[in-house]
């Protein structure tokens, strides 16, 4: 493993190991992709919709919903980068997205540029670009 794919694991919680795997997109112009990923990088995410290769830049994208458990692993945030870091793991939020929408769950996951939240069985990627503000429900 080089330091470059380190250092991506360490930002994106969607990254090469959702690769073949199936995700829903909701992208800032209200429209929900739902297909399997097939590349990612940096910038954007290709995915297979209904038989057609669609590539969406990370820039657009609210949120993303994947399994539960295809969000696990520890991955290192940003200290002094963000005040949600590792310390609020296991608390209870509510986010508040740039379209509007809320999303409440337990956070397990928080990155550079993304954090993970359960909410049921359900895990919601969130941008950290697309967030308005972030309520701390409950904290451990």
């Amino acid at each position: 493993m080089s330091y470059h794919q380190f250092k991506r694991r360490g930002n994106f919680i969607i990254d090469e190991r959702f690769v073949g795997r199936s995700i829903e997109v909701y992208t800032i112009d209200g429209n929900k992709h739902m297909g399997l990923v097939d590349e990612v990088s940096n910038y954007e995410i290709g995915m297979l919709v209904e038989n057609t290769a669609i590539i969406i830049p990370r820039s657009s994208i609210v949120y993303m919903v994947t399994g539960q458990s295809d969000v696990h692993g520890y991955g290192e945030c940003c200290e002094k980068d963000f005040v949600l870091d590792e310390e609020f793991i296991g608390s209870d939020i509510e986010v508040k997205l740039i379209n509007n929408n809320n999303i409440s769950g337990r956070l397990v996951k928080a990155l550079r540029n993304e954090i993970a939240i359960l909410h049921q069985n359900r895990a919601y990627v969130i941008p950290r670009s697309g967030v308005v503000y972030i309520k701390i429900l409950k904290r451990l």
